[in-house]
């Protein structure tokens, strides 16, 4: 952890004040202190620094405690599988089904967002930090954020990376429902795969948290989220991995909507690019009732009304798709988050900030319009 990240970046996990913790290094290198603490200057709180990971979750929720402990197991169980140092530094480069659609998804990531070098990404649950690291050797400030630092599923496989000093980010043990990063602080906060471990509650706070970390102007990116469909109703199954006490609550894809919406965010679906119907193309030559079947969706798939009615029917009805989603937090001030402002109020106004937002843009433009025309 580096000093001046600690000092402006951090918020307090006991007196949840911004930006009062100093860090007192006991051992470092070169990018980093290794080993210290962390003093909070309001409340004189005391966090340790290890690996370079600094231990900001002091009395984690039961549920939080033992998914971490199952989290270490699992890492026993990836490790027994031939899972080590270099097959991680792969990720998510691996011909694998699952790691097959991570990789699709942060490529279209970054050729969706406008990743600007030195801007700053929070990586909620970044587990094995391959997303973290991504970020980080793109030139973006990276911070890992996570329930657990096991080598293999948590913050201490971060060295992986890191050790080499080929690229370097911050980590920070934390729930993503009680953020211990200062308020807007990050230009993005990445949720891949891992709002599903909170109930409701959890949920609407999660929410709640990045808003109030993320700069005006923000983004949250919501990526392969597991959701419910009527199709499949429960949306997660959790056969065979019982023993490691995930803490997992699918939602319909309008209710992280919803509550992104209610938290402030201006919500935008994303399209799943390794979906055949949104990404490669649909063959044509095919017997009758299929050839006919691909091109209705090949002409769904040309007009945008049609790709958002296809997508709003795997996302609710027939599943087979995770949920893609970026939220803007606005750059107009819309008050607090949380429940200092009631839901419909906080909605108002951030339709009232995204209209004012727009009209600024369109004016913007027609400015640049006539400076052009001038010169």
């Amino acid at each position: 952890m580096q000093t001046d990240f600690a000092a402006h970046h951090l918020r307090c996990p006991k007196c949840h004040r911004d930006r009062t913790l100093t860090l007192v290094a006991e051992e470092s290198d070169e990018q980093e202190v290794r080993e210290g603490t962390l003093r909070c200057r309001a409340c004189r709180g005391e966090f340790p620094v290890h690996r370079g990971v600094g231990h900001l979750m002091p009395n984690p929720p039961e549920h939080v405690a033992r998914e971490a402990a199952g989290l270490g197991r699992f890492a026993e169980v990836m490790k027994a599988d031939g899972w080590d140092r270099e097959k991680v530094r792969l990720l998510p480069d691996l011909e694998l089904g699952y790691w097959y659609v991570q990789g699709r998804s942060m490529a279209q990531l970054l050729s969706t967002i406008f990743f600007q070098s030195g801007q700053w990404v929070l990586d909620v649950g970044s587990n094995t930090c391959w997303a973290s690291n991504h970020f980080a050797v793109r030139g973006l400030r990276a911070i890992a954020l996570d329930i657990s630092t096991h080598e293999l599923q948590g913050l201490y496989t971060s060295d992986y990376f890191i050790a080499d000093g080929t690229s370097y980010f911050e980590r920070v043990l934390g729930t993503m429902n009680d953020i211990p990063v200062a308020s807007n602080s990050v230009d993005y906060v990445y949720c891949c795969e891992v709002l599903h471990h909170n109930d409701l509650a959890g949920l609407r706070q999660t929410f709640e948290e990045a808003y109030r970390v993320l700069k005006p102007g923000g983004k949250i990116l919501v990526i392969n989220e597991t959701i419910k469909t009527m199709r499949d109703p429960s949306g997660v199954h959790t056969e065979g991995v019982e023993q490691f006490e995930g803490y997992e609550h699918a939602h319909w894809a309008w209710r992280y909507r919803w509550e992104a919406t209610r938290a402030g965010f201006l919500t935008k679906m994303m399209e799943p690019i390794y979906h055949g119907f949104f990404g490669a193309p649909i063959p044509h030559e095919r017997p009758s009732l299929r050839r006919l079947r691909s091109l209705l969706g090949y002409t769904a798939r040309s007009h945008r009304l049609g790709r958002h009615a296809y997508l709003s029917w795997v996302n609710h009805v027939v599943g087979g798709v995770q949920l893609n989603m970026i939220g803007t937090k606005p750059g107009r001030y819309i008050g607090p988050a949380g429940t200092h402002t009631p839901a419909v109020e906080r909605m108002t106004r951030t339709l009232v900030a995204a209209a004012a937002e727009k009209s600024s843009a369109v004016a913007a433009a027609a400015d640049a319009a006539k400076r052009a025309v001038r010169a």
